[in-house]
């Protein structure tokens, strides 16, 4: 982006000089160029929990916490039950220790007050003595339980984490296409992220609420009037605690659209991946300008919310004190008309206080944990709706097949009304070698998908042999694919696994090297720093990276080295230079009487290699035959599109 005719278009920096942040000024371009654009103004109206906090009652806070509380506690029992066990006692036991030391200093502040001090000291000392252990045991059990804590928190995230990842690598491919799948993915993952610090969360909430009843018991037992002189101490931080507690969320809610994609932005920009178009299109300058934008906005909001706390804060406060003094001043009232003894009002005071903070324990964690819930819930809900969509077909196992045959066999996406695949009835015999031909959006892809067993058709059948994949157990079905897909993955594993995936290395490393040689990386794994045991993961420390030709040819590596029955290749050879492709098409060619291959390619002239070509168009088979017999067709798309190819 330019900047305007004598002037420049700046924007902030994250430096500082003489007080003023630095401009970074776009480079001056043609005369009348415009300023750049300020990024939009961003707000995510689709999520579920909008402003949850900011709309709820009292009462919707308190309903839900609970519900927080227990599913906490089934994930805690179900990692780790010594643990979980460990937190609930302590915790009990926590409290325990708060009543019997608020007892006994009630017992032993009188005999203090005794005339002779010596006296009033050698009565007060076993009371006292039991305050003291009791105090120290209610310590202790806090440190036990916070080290109960400590071992259940990342039992619990990986649990979590592990069941969401677990469920999404089974479930059915057409989950992924299911509308608000990704955002209901998203919400979910949210809440596995908060299982960092659920058990945590969730006791601290329930070591203030054991404490609070301790102390409230306390008071009741010492004088009943001291219950109600304790509510109209605290209510007023409790409810400040509330109403702080919904800025903060408040101000979040406002930020969280600019922040989410501000992190995206910035891993954009940092990336070695999008390095050289950043610098070789100079967008350094615009791009740092949208970041610093979305900074100023982030920052300015937070800024803004600074005010309506420290006012609601400070009403709390002056609000709560006012109550204080005047329950001190209940306390003097009920010593003065001889209802209530000076060391009673004592014990008063102290308990006052323990409840205090046990209160404010109590609406800071209650506020977390009802944000909990909402996610948690999240958390669930797609978990079983996860679970309802994974692929338990049917118990028949599948063995290589001589024959896949498609009967009027189609496939519709959720929520579309045209077929990505229209009936087809398709027969594929071991020793061939297909070509699958198309424009783009033919069904290509989709087709392939069904051969595989990774999508069942919406209607019709497909068989292998006389197995039907709708009644075969999916993972004895992948056990005989190979598959090269368009995106392959670039995983962060050594070379050796990268090639492998988990597969037995019956004759060690021989099998690994001879498949390389055959896909042309035998050299290039050779001169790696530690050849197989190289990681292939370039942002690592110590990690090594492959060109996008390299990695293909891992990839068919990868499907190769498996011996797969059936050997579907999307697009295999896109970025490999010639002798590459060249080598890669000779060998599935050597490979053919062992098994089905399916290629799928827009370069026409590796067409030639294959015994049958099939052209799709509109996910319709609309030819099929060999290359010689297709281009020499009269109206053959095939033909069309050779002609095309070479007419460049």
């Amino acid at each position: 982006m330019s900047a305007p005719h004598d002037k420049t278009a700046a924007a902030p920096a994250l430096g500082k000089e003489n007080g003023h942040r630095e401009r970074v000024v776009l480079p001056a371009a043609r005369e009348g160029a415009l300023q750049p654009s300020a990024p939009p103004e961003l707000d995510y109206n689709g999520r579920k929990h909008r402003r949850a906090l900011d709309d709820a009652s009292l009462w919707e806070m308190a309903r839900r916490i609970p519900a927080a509380l227990l599913q906490t506690a089934r994930l805690a029992w179900s990692v780790d039950r010594r643990m979980a066990g460990t937190v609930v006692v302590c915790q009990l036991l926590s409290g325990i220790g708060t009543a019997v030391m608020l007892s006994a200093v009630a017992q032993g502040l009188p005999q203090l007050m005794a005339d002779d001090p010596r006296e009033g000291l050698a009565r007060a000392w076993p009371a006292l003595t039991v305050a003291v252990v009791a105090m120290a045991t209610g310590a202790a059990m806090w440190i036990l339980a916070d080290w109960a804590t400590r071992r259940l928190n990342p039992k619990i995230a990986s649990a979590a984490d592990l069941q969401l990842v677990d469920l999404h690598m089974r479930a059915e491919l057409a989950a992924y296409d299911a509308a608000g799948f990704a955002d209901r993915s998203q919400a979910a993952e949210i809440g596995a992220l908060r299982a960092v610090d659920l058990a945590d969360d969730a006791k601290s909430l329930t070591n203030g609420l054991v404490q609070l009843a301790s102390a409230a018991a306390v008071l009741t037992t010492l004088h009943p009037v001291l219950l109600g002189v304790l509510l109209l101490s605290v209510i007023p931080r409790g409810l400040g605690g509330v109403l702080a507690a919904r800025v903060d969320y408040r101000v979040h809610d406002q930020t969280i659209s600019a922040r989410n994609v501000r992190g995206m932005m910035r891993w954009w920009l940092t990336t070695a991946e999008l390095a050289d178009e950043l610098r070789a299109n100079t967008m350094r300058g615009y791009l740092h300008f949208w970041y610093r934008s979305m900074c100023d906005r982030v920052e300015s909001k937070q800024v803004a919310g600074a005010r309506p706390y420290l006012r609601i804060t400070l009403l709390a406060a002056s609000l709560g004190g006012l109550f204080t003094l005047g329950m001190w001043a209940s306390l003097a009232g009920l010593v003065l008309a001889g209802a209530m003894s000076t060391a009673i009002a004592g014990t008063a005071v102290v308990a006052s206080q323990t409840a205090g903070r046990a209160l404010n324990s109590i609406i800071r964690y209650s506020t977390v944990m009802f944000h909990h819930g909402l996610y948690l819930s999240d958390y669930y809900e797609f978990i079983d709706e996860v679970r309802a969509m994974t692929t338990a077909r049917g118990t028949a196992h599948a063995t290589p097949p001589r024959q896949i045959r498609l009967q009027d066999a189609s496939y519709t996406y959720p929520n579309k009304t045209t077929a990505a695949v229209q009936p087809i009835t398709l027969t594929l015999n071991r020793g061939e070698v297909i070509a699958l031909v198309g424009l783009n959006g033919a069904g290509k892809s989709t087709l392939i998908r069904m051969i595989t067993g990774l999508t069942l058709p919406t209607a019709g059948q497909v068989l292998w042999d006389d197995t039907d994949l709708a009644d075969t157990d999916a993972e004895s079905v992948w056990r005989h694919v190979g598959l090269v897909p368009q995106k392959n993955g670039h995983w962060p594993l050594a070379a050796r696994e990268n090639i492998t995936l988990g597969q037995p290395r019956e004759h060690g490393d021989d099998r690994i090297w001879d498949t390389a040689e055959r896909v042309g990386m035998t050299k290039a794994l050779r001169e790696l720093p530690h050849q197989l045991d190289t990681l292939l993961a370039r942002q690592v420390w110590g990690g090594h990276e492959l060109s996008g030709g390299q990695w293909q040819r891992l990839a068919c590596a990868r499907a190769m080295y498996r011996q797969p029955a059936v050997l579907v290749l999307d697009e295999p050879t896109s970025e490999m230079d010639a002798r590459g492709e060249h080598q890669i098409f000779r060998e599935l060619r050597a490979m053919a009487p062992d098994r089905i291959t399916v290629v799928v390619t827009h370069r026409l002239d590796n067409v030639r290699m294959a015994d049958r070509v099939i052209v799709l168009d509109h996910g319709r088979i609309r030819e099929q035959g060999t290359f010689d017999e297709l281009v020499a067709t009269e109206g053959s798309l095939l033909g069309e599109l050779y002609a095309l190819a070479h007419d460049r």
